[in-house]
């Protein structure tokens, strides 16, 4: 490895660290970590911002990971985790939760990972066709999980729409889901993606090129759609529908780290992580004591950095 990309590697992890202290510190109080603070204070650190800084990462490594198999998968640049309809078809499951039990928190994430996983199999139906047709069948299941989604919503009561169209624009402060489950399914997400780095370089080079390189192409892609769609599930079902991350991160890292997927799937698990706790912390502290909706800073992050990529790509 040479020195500029050690440099640029030493710098993201560094950046994570300090992200992580500035995550702690901020939100309606400023907290400083390293100072002894009261015991109220010691709580509002340790209990509740911490576990919520770690799902942050987590799920923003995630995305970014999924982000980068899609648009291997799918053989185009603009894929992210939502494009086959997976967000919509889990937003719909975590609405009818909502209809049933509006005040469980646990029976609206079961929805979205039911939901997401239906989305997953009508997917998976159509994996056979290649990718040009797998994403063209994505995109019309996208449209018909939102026309369903727009029907749960005009059934919802309306002490339900609030929390509804929060977690659909991305909401860290109600997920039930063990960290320990998100950081675990982070790690074994980013070992598979290293394991498979050497096949989705070849993949790259056309699917004839990677068949005469030994490839099964087809195993492979079903493979890659399984992990894509599995980490995009659990992502959901944490935090909602969160947009952007899985879009920019991939192209951020491969402009800093290069194409070789050994190096772009690990700086993108922890570049998405990074992201995601910038966000969360910044949606914290705004309009504190309020929160933003953290999809709502991914966007806005999100869109200028990806423009920026677009230019600085055509030139």
């Amino acid at each position: 490895m040479d020195s500029s990309k050690m440099l640029r590697w030493s710098a993201l992890i560094i950046a994570v660290g300090i992200c992580l202290l500035l995550g702690l510190a901020t939100g309606e109080q400023w907290i400083n970590p390293f100072a002894g603070s009261s015991p109220l204070e010691q709580t509002i650190l340790w209990d509740l911002r911490f576990p919520r800084l770690l799902t942050a990462f987590a799920v923003g490594g995630l995305l970014a990971l999924a982000g980068a198999w899609f648009q291997v998968l799918l053989g185009n640049p603009l894929a992210e985790p939502y494009v086959l309809g997976v967000a919509g078809s889990a937003s719909a499951g975590a609405v009818t939760g909502l209809m049933f039990m509006p005040e469980s928190a646990w029976v609206m994430s079961a929805g979205a990972f039911i939901g997401a996983w239906i989305g997953i199999v009508a997917v998976m139906f159509f994996s056979h066709l290649g990718a040009n047709r797998m994403l063209l069948a994505g995109v019309v299941l996208a449209a018909f999980w939102s026309a369903v989604l727009a029907l749960l919503l005009a059934l919802l009561p309306e002490q339900g729409l609030f929390r509804a169209f929060s977690w659909m624009m991305g909401d860290l402060s109600h997920s039930d889901l063990p960290i320990p489950l998100l950081l675990i399914a982070w790690t074994i997400a980013l070992a598979c993606g290293v394991m498979l780095s050497g096949s989705l370089d070849r993949l790259l080079l056309g699917e004839r090129h990677a068949e005469a390189l030994g490839v099964d192409v087809k195993k492979l892609r079903q493979r890659l759609l399984l992990l894509a769609s599995a980490v995009t599930a659990l992502a959901v079902t944490a935090a909602g529908t969160i947009g952007f991350v899985g879009l920019v991160i991939p192209h951020l890292m491969r402009l800093l780290f290069g194409s070789l997927h050994s190096a772009v799937l690990p700086a993108s698990a922890i570049g998405g992580g990074l992201l995601l706790v910038l966000a969360d912390s910044a949606a914290r502290t705004i309009i504190a004591p309020a929160e933003l909706p953290v999809g709502i800073l991914t966007a806005i992050i999100g869109v200028p950095v990806f423009l920026f990529l677009l230019l600085r790509r055509s030139r």
